[in-house]
């Protein structure tokens, strides 16, 4: 199928799944860095008895940078989202018809592949690959669209930022208290107080600082819950190779 833009990897991943019809589905990326010699292998795991197998890198082609970034933002996101996804599993896949089936229908516009597949929870076995060379082209991805992807995968899965949000303006809230506490005691006690200008400037910048924080993350929930309600398609199929449409 040949879609009528880019509308994004995970959205093209679900095109191919809606129109997969066999008892296992394999998924892979175009570029061939993920050898498709594996597939009979990451096959035969799945037949032992599991809904999903996985591939992982045995060895690291990335730059030292983008694997520090990726271990940081998953150890981030196993921190506060309490979600084990190792950093480095590839695209490459094989899933059984029905979690095809149950990964169509989740409708979320915000989609990323592999925390779908850990969210549905199916029992899954993970292969190690030795990824190659990409034979031609470069990766499409930027720093901007790494950023975004990140940022999509902690907003897409949950709401815990709210909640820790909420805590922090606890903890703030306290930590006001205590400051106002300790300047009325050194007011009093002290032959020369500080002045009320640091105090004040010290709480504005912490509060001012929290609340716009709070609203750029609370604005980002509500842009995505006007996103999730237009309902648009996912993808829009321009061309079928099968002469379908």
């Amino acid at each position: 199928m040949r879609l009528s833009r880019r509308f994004g990897q995970h959205a093209a991943i679900t095109a191919g799944l809606s129109k997969a019809s066999g008892r296992w589905v394999v998924v892979m990326d175009c570029d061939l860095e993920d050898p498709p010699e594996e597939i009979p292998r990451l096959l035969a795991t799945a037949r032992e008895g599991y809904d999903v197998v996985l591939s992982r890198r045995s060895s690291e082609r990335r730059s030292r940078f983008r694997r520090l970034a990726a271990r940081a933002y998953f150890r981030v996101r196993r921190t506060f989202i309490r979600l084990d996804v190792d950093p480095d599993y590839c695209t490459l896949s094989v899933l059984s018809r029905r979690v095809v089936d149950s990964f169509l229908s989740v409708h979320d516009v915000y989609r990323q592949y592999m925390l779908i597949l850990h969210w549905l929870g199916f029992e899954r076995a993970v292969v190690d690959v030795e990824q190659g060379e990409r034979p031609a082209g470069r990766s499409t991805h930027t720093f901007r669209s790494v950023v975004k992807l990140a940022l999509d995968g902690f907003f897409l899965e949950t709401t815990v930022l709210l909640s820790w949000i909420v805590y922090l303006g606890f903890v703030l809230a306290l930590l006001g208290g205590v400051l106002a506490a300790v300047f009325v005691a050194v007011y009093f006690s002290a032959s020369n107080p500080p002045s009320g200008f640091t105090s004040l400037a010290v709480l504005l910048l912490l509060v001012g600082g929290f609340i716009i924080i709070s609203t750029g993350v609370t604005g980002l929930y509500v842009g995505k819950i006007f996103e999730q309600v237009k309902k648009r398609p996912l993808f829009v199929v321009a061309e079928r190779t099968d002469g379908a449409g």
